[in-house]
């Protein structure tokens, strides 16, 4: 098994490294124009496949990048379930900080709180099935991180 990544610090490098070095600008991102949507769930064909083997440095960072978008576009985007999507959207390809993209998004602090919690939960399980139908095994295994309980302060005299 290979590396395990904090999904915080795999959105936040890991991903753009893919975008530079597959030479993806992040304004084709946010256009309405891009569209990522995989033709079927089907497996892969053979020519397919002997294309992936021979791709060059460059489209393979582009074709990982792609995965993880396609990830990121999978997500869901209810109005009163979360907005998963928009706020990965925004926080990790907009590059918005959490207020903006809070704001963006239109919730509470608490609201986007768990719901970015819940949108990270949920893109490392869009992430684990098209990095696996995509065969992109080199993709690290994310996880998202616990954080540590805080000890209760003792009383101080």
């Amino acid at each position: 098994m290979g590396e395990r990544k904090d999904v915080n610090d795999f959105l936040k490098k890991d991903f753009w490294s893919y975008m530079y070095d597959g030479g993806i600008h992040p304004g084709q991102l946010t256009g309405a124009s891009f569209d990522l949507t995989p033709s079927g769930h089907s497996n892969i064909n053979s020519t397919e496949k002997s294309y992936i083997e021979t791709m060059s440095k460059a489209e393979r960072a582009q074709y990982l990048a792609l995965t993880v978008l396609v990830a990121i576009k999978d997500c869901t985007n209810f109005e009163y379930h979360g907005k998963h999507r928009a706020i990965l959207e925004a926080y990790y390809i907009e590059n918005l900080n959490n207020y903006q993209a809070r704001v963006k998004v239109g919730m509470s602090d608490a609201e986007y709180k768990t719901s970015k919690k819940d949108a990270l939960k949920e893109f490392i399980k869009r992430y684990d099935y098209w990095r696996n139908a995509r065969n992109c095994p080199e993709l690290p295994a994310l996880f998202y991180p616990q954080k540590p309980k805080k000890l209760p302060k003792t009383a101080q005299k």
